[in-house]
């Protein structure tokens, strides 16, 4: 029973991730100077981290044959195009730092959900490194 209780919640998650910010900023190729090879590097791998853990997280709701809806990008991004990569870090994180707080809810939420829980620590901990990343970009 408590899996088809935070299968909605799971499913919000995959919504946050899979239209972050970041998946975002990947679409949109925001500006970067020439020389900036390792940050558009960085970036790259990160983007796919994340879409890494939304996949684990469809796997999961996909097993109990939930229905994942996969969202879209919300509106107020659309005003973030053309812009530069070191403009965008700051509110990358910001964005991040929502996601972690909202997994590490689910986290304490889904308690009574073992398999929900063993894909959440996973996502959340590569999300905190992914987020960790992002900040020593901003350096």
């Amino acid at each position: 029973m408590a899996c088809i209780q935070h299968n909605t919640q799971l499913n919000h998650l995959v919504i946050d991730l899979g239209c972050s910010l970041l998946q975002f900023v990947g679409e949109v190729s925001p500006w970067t100077p020439a020389h900036a090879t390792a940050a558009r590097e960085t970036l790259t791998r990160l983007l796919q981290q994340q879409q890494h853990h939304t996949e684990q997280l469809v796997e999961l709701l996909t097993d109990r044959r939930y229905p994942v809806e996969f969202g879209v990008y919300p509106a107020n991004f659309t005003d973030l195009h053309f812009l530069s990569l070191k403009a965008m870090l700051p509110r990358i994180i910001e964005n991040q730092d929502a996601i972690i707080a909202e997994l590490d809810e689910a986290v304490h939420t889904c308690v009574d959900d073992a398999e929900a829980i063993r894909v959440l620590t996973t996502v959340l901990a590569g999300e905190r490194e992914l987020t960790a990343a992002l900040k020593a970009l901003v350096v």
